[in-house]
């Protein structure tokens, strides 16, 4: 009999990075689970409450905690989803009127490599991506999720890949609530820092478990016309050698 999972898909994977979500998926069928997606979920809260709207991030927390199966673990390819979900949805929710489900939920949230890597206990995907990598570590996977170094172990088992890391870089990209939108100058200065030390390392692409932390890096490339690729984390957990030449 497979493993059920609950499958939280972020916002912002779902709207404009769909190919990532699908590779989660993909990921969890590969290690045995059956994933439940409902696909009634839509926002967990984090960016509501981060800009004071508090109101809006309880309707949204309470109203994703009834989409769950109560029975079943939850897994998020986002550390800052993850993390928020596990940390606030207790403050947020009336506890009294809801207590199973909402103490299922801040328990039983896990980031994607968390879940694999500690409750799968599987430190090898079989994947392949034979490139250069810089794994950024953003402030919602230190800070707000408190990850260990699931994410770098999977990437180190990549075959091909050669993995870049500065644990000494401990920048904010600003991708926290309104920080970037009315301190522009420095957010540019925030991403500059960190894009420059990556190309530094020599590394052609960009991942980090903080799907909306590498957008804000992405978009900052963008801008600036930076030979540097961004890639969710799941699509390299995800990729194949027969995928990377169908590619080329």
């Amino acid at each position: 009999m497979k493993n059920m999972v609950n499958v939280f898909i972020p916002c912002c994977m779902d709207l404009f990075v769909p190919s990532a979500a699908k590779a989660t998926i993909s990921i969890l069928e590969k290690l045995g689970d059956e994933c439940y997606y409902n696909e009634g979920q839509t926002c967990c809260g984090r960016q509501f409450f981060l800009r004071g709207d508090r109101d809006t991030a309880s309707r949204l927390a309470y109203q994703l905690t009834t989409f769950f199966d109560n029975e079943s673990n939850i897994v998020v390819p986002s550390a800052a989803c993850a993390g928020f979900i596990r940390n606030y949805y207790a403050k947020l929710i009336d506890t009294q009127a809801f207590p199973k489900s909402v103490k299922h939920v801040t328990q039983k949230t896990y980031e994607l490599c968390d879940y694999i890597v500690n409750e799968k206990q599987v430190t090898d995907l079989g994947n392949s991506f034979p490139e250069k990598v810089f794994y950024y570590q953003s402030c919602a996977v230190r800070n707000l999720y408190r990850s260990g170094d699931e994410a770098e172990i999977l990437l180190r088992n990549t075959k091909g890949l050669e993995l870049f890391t500065d644990p000494t870089m401990n920048l904010c990209c600003s991708a926290n609530g309104d920080f970037a939108m009315h301190n522009h100058e420095m957010s540019d200065f925030l991403l500059k820092k960190i894009v420059d030390r990556i190309l530094e390392t020599g590394a052609e692409f960009v991942t980090c478990a903080d799907l909306h932390c590498l957008q804000y890096i992405d978009a900052y490339i963008q801008s600036q016309d930076v030979d540097l690729e961004v890639i969710p984390l799941p699509v390299i957990l995800n990729a194949s050698e027969s995928k990377n030449e169908e590619e080329k």
